[in-house]
C-alpha cells in the first residue's frame, strides 16, 4: 500500500499531494514526508504529515554502529511509536502537546510502518530551537516536567509501560552492550551496571521522552508554547533523565556550568506545581523532589558512559561532563 492511498483512505480525502521530504531518518529507515490533502465540496485542504519507516538495503550508520542488535532496536523503536501513538499520546497533559495521530498503518509482509501526524508547523509551531531565545528551553523544561508529572506512578507495577520500552531512552545499558564493551576500562566502565541500577530501582518512576534533545520540539511564535516529536525511545525511567539530556543538547558547557543549579531548581518546581495540579499531595511531590535530585547526576553519568562507549571524541565528551560523573562514581562509592 503507497503512502498516498493510506492517507487518502483513513482521512477520506479526494486528492493526495507529496509536498516535500522533511527528514531522512536514521541510517536510512525511511523519511517524514508532508502531503496537501484536499476534499470534495467546500472544506478547505489540508496538511498532514506521513513517518514512513522502511528498511534500507544497506545500513550505513555515519559512526559505524551497524549490526543485527542495532537493526533490530531499530525496528523495535518504530514499533514502539505506533504504540505510543495508538494507545498513549491521547493520555498527555495539555501541557506536554504531541502531535494527533490519523492513523497508523503496518505491512507485515515488509515490515515497512506509516504514522499520519497532524502538521504541527500548520498549527502554529513552525519555529525551531534558538540558542538566544531563553524561554525556548524553559518551555521545553516545563513540557517535560508537565509530561513526566501526567505519567507519575511508584515503582510497582508489573507489564507497565505496555507495549513502550520497559526502560526508555536509546543510550539504556540493556541495549547498548556493543558501545559498553568499546568503552576504555575504567571506573565508569565497571560501575556502568550499578548505575543504571540506581535509576531502574528508583521509588518513583514515569514515561520519559527518551530523546528530548531540543531538535525534537516545535515552537509556537504567537504564545510561548512548545509540541514534542519522535516517540521512537519512550518509556519506563525518571524524569532527570529526560533533563540531562535535554539540557546537555542545548547548552554549551559554559552555559551548563553557569545556569545548572537554576535550570535544575525550574524543573523540580514545574514538576511539584503539575503534580499537585493533579491532585496529589504536596508531600508526595516532594518525595519525588527528592528522590530525583539525588539521581540528577546518576543520569548525567549513564548518558555520559553512552557517550564514553559510542563516540568518545564526541564534543559532549567535556570537562563538565566528568565532573558532574565523577559526582554520580562518588555516590556510589558513599553507598
Amino acid at each position: 500500500m503507497t503512502p498516498e492511498f493510506f492517507i487518502k483512505r483513513q482521512c477520506k480525502a479526494s486528492c493526495v499531494e507529496r509536498k516535500e521530504v522533511i527528514q531522512s531518518l536514521w541510517s536510512g529507515y525511511g523519511e517524514i514526508v508532508r502531503y496537501i490533502i484536499s476534499y470534495q465540496g467546500s472544506q478547505p485542504s489540508t496538511y498532514i504529515i506521513a513517518k514512513h519507516c522502511t528498511f534500507p538495503i544497506s545500513i550505513n550508520h555515519p559512526r559505524g554502529w551497524q549490526s543485527d542488535h542495532a537493526h533490530n532496536r531499530k525496528i523495535r523503536s518504530y514499533e514502539v511509536e505506533q504504540c505510543w501513538y495508538q494507545d498513549w499520546a491521547a493520555r498527555c497533559l495539555d501541557s506536554a502537546r504531541v502531535a494527533h495521530c490519523h492513523g497508523v498503518h503496518f505491512d507485515k509482509q515488509s515490515g515497512q510502518r506509516l504514522i499520519l501526524l497532524e502538521d504541527l508547523d500548520a498549527l502554529g509551531y513552525d519555529a525551531r530551537y534558538d540558542t538566544d531565545n531563553d524561554q525556548h528551553l524553559l518551555s521545553c523544561i516545563n513540557w517535560i516536567a508537565a509530561f513526566h508529572a501526567g505519567f507519575i506512578h511508584q515503582n510497582s507495577v508489573l507489564g507497565w509501560p505496555k507495549g513502550l520500552w520497559e526502560k526508555g531512552t536509546y543510550w539504556h545499558l540493556d541495549t547498548r552492550q556493543e558501545e559498553w564493551m568499546a568503552m576504555e576500562e575504567g571506573e565508569l566502565k565497571s560501575s556502568a551496571a550499578a548505575l543504571s541500577q540506581c535509576l531502574d530501582e528508583a521509588r518513583f518512576k514515569t514515561l520519559v521522552h527518551g530523546d528530548a534533545k531540543v531538535a525534537n520540539f516545535c515552537f509556537s511564535t504567537q504564545e510561548e508554547k512548545v509540541a514534542a516529536v519522535d516517540f521512537q525511545y519512550v518509556g519506563g525511567g525518571t524524569g532527570v533523565q529526560d533533563l540531562a539530556y535535554l539540557l546537555g543538547s542545548a547548552l554549551t558547557e559554559k552555559a551548563l556550568s553557569e545556569n545548572l543549579p537554576y535550570l535544575l531548581d525550574h524543573y523540580f518546581a514545574e514538576l511539584g506545581r503539575e503534580l499537585m495540579a493533579q491532585g496529589e499531595s504536596q508531600a508526595f511531590a516532594q518525595e519525588v523532589i527528592e528522590e530525583w535530585q539525588t539521581l540528577f547526576v546518576i543520569a548525567w553519568a549513564d548518558f555520559h558512559r553512552f557517550i564514553m562507549g559510542w563516540s568518545p571524541t564526541h564534543a559532549k565528551n567535556t570537562p563538565f561532563s566528568h565532573d558532574l560523573t565523577e559526582q554520580a562514581l562518588q555516590q556510589l562509592r558513599n553507598a
